[in-house]
């Protein structure tokens, strides 16, 4: 008996021994306390400076209560910075459920990393299977190389949950390698007001979704206000749109305003087109409802339908009243096929790529009609 017991003590003491050590090796820094404006993907840093929410807390109250317990999940949010470590660590913790019923662990939770080399090149970078979602999540990306020299190493974005509430998060590196923390820039950001597409529903991963698609691949910052559901296209949302000095706005609410709710579309476009266009010159980008379950629902098609000729009445009477800088982009436009969709509500991977193909495509186009 005295055997087993001292068996028990040597395993347990041995494995305590052998984290003690490891975490003693990790040299662990918060982003929010590496200085001011360390979070990226949103406007309000100066006043966002103990959290990873996505509006002003001035909107608490103001906007439905719905849309604020939603403005603190992390959509589009990323932290950077720099280093030359071999593996790098994230810790952190989360308020609310891992997972939903059509959306992984990895999307509603979870991280992704991508690094940018000396050369400029992006290179994702894979956690296999090393990664935990407990109390504590924990990601390790193991075995970077860095092929462009060790010495120069890489600078690194971390994409952050999708659907949940960060409460905290720590990097972590060996001792003796350097993180650097990397503040987000003074640049005109693209603007998103959408549904649960917009927010990321329902990427396998949170580097999947369509506007941290865009955002890598245009290298304009991208600040993500989906809202799950609750895209409806309100006075006290522009309003705070308005505060954003913006390079481009994007509409994207339709999903959330068929059914009952598509006769308030175009009395609710005008107004906030009109709240936007008091403050700002930016150019607008109106998107329509898309959808790929046409082939079996005929309610389907003519929802949406209704929806996007109720939207397009809207843009057609503000371009006939002089309002500039609009432009549209269509269902045809953005191509999706039955491939594309989870359940005939949300994309998949495939389809979030589609989504941001046709994006880049018409951004593309507007920057280069505006200049």
């Amino acid at each position: 008996m005295k055997r087993y017991i001292f068996l028990f003590f040597i395993l347990h003491s041995s494995l305590f021994i052998n984290v003690s050590v490891a975490d003693a090796q990790t040299h662990w820094q918060n982003p929010l306390e590496a200085g001011e404006n360390m979070v990226h993907g949103r406007w309000w840093n100066s006043e966002l400076k103990d959290n990873y929410h996505r509006l002003t807390p001035r909107a608490e109250g103001v906007v439905r209560s719905s849309v604020w317990g939603l403005s603190k999940q992390s959509a589009g949010l990323s932290v950077c910075f720099h280093t030359n470590a071999p593996t790098i660590r994230v810790r952190y913790k989360v308020t609310g459920g891992l997972a939903m019923f059509h959306m992984p662990q990895t999307g509603v939770s979870g991280l992704d990393l991508y690094a940018t080399d000396a050369d400029g090149r992006l290179r994702w970078c894979a956690s296999k299977f090393n990664l935990s979602f407990k109390d504590t999540i924990n990601y390790e990306f193991r075995d970077i190389t860095y092929f462009t020299g060790e010495d120069r190493g890489y600078d690194f974005e971390l994409f952050l949950p999708l659907y949940n509430e960060v409460a905290w998060l720590e990097v972590g590196v060996d001792e003796g390698h350097e993180l650097r923390f990397i503040p987000a820039p003074a640049e005109q950001p693209i603007v998103v007001y959408g549904t649960s597409i917009a927010q990321g529903a329902c990427a396998s991963r949170t580097g999947m979704a369509w506007t941290n698609i865009v955002h890598r691949e245009s290298h304009y910052p991208v600040i993500n206000l989906g809202f799950s559901g609750n895209a409806l296209i309100e006075e006290e949302v522009f309003r705070f749109l308005a505060e954003i000095d913006a390079k481009l706005f994007v509409i994207d609410c339709l999903p959330n305003m068929a059914t009952e709710r598509t006769e308030l579309i175009y009395d609710r476009l005008i107004r906030g087109i009109g709240i936007l266009r008091a403050r700002s010159q930016a150019p607008i980008l109106l998107v329509e409802h898309n959808y790929a379950n046409g082939s079996s629902s005929q309610q389907s098609v003519d929802w949406y339908t209704h929806s996007n000729a109720e939207q397009r009445r809207a843009y057609d009477r503000l371009v006939a009243d002089g309002v500039a800088g609009l432009y549209y982009l269509s269902h045809a436009e953005l191509a999706f096929t039955q491939e594309s969709m989870v359940e005939g509500i949300h994309p998949n991977d495939l389809g979030m790529r589609q989504y941001a193909d046709a994006y880049l495509r018409k951004l593309h186009a507007i920057f280069m009609s505006e200049h």
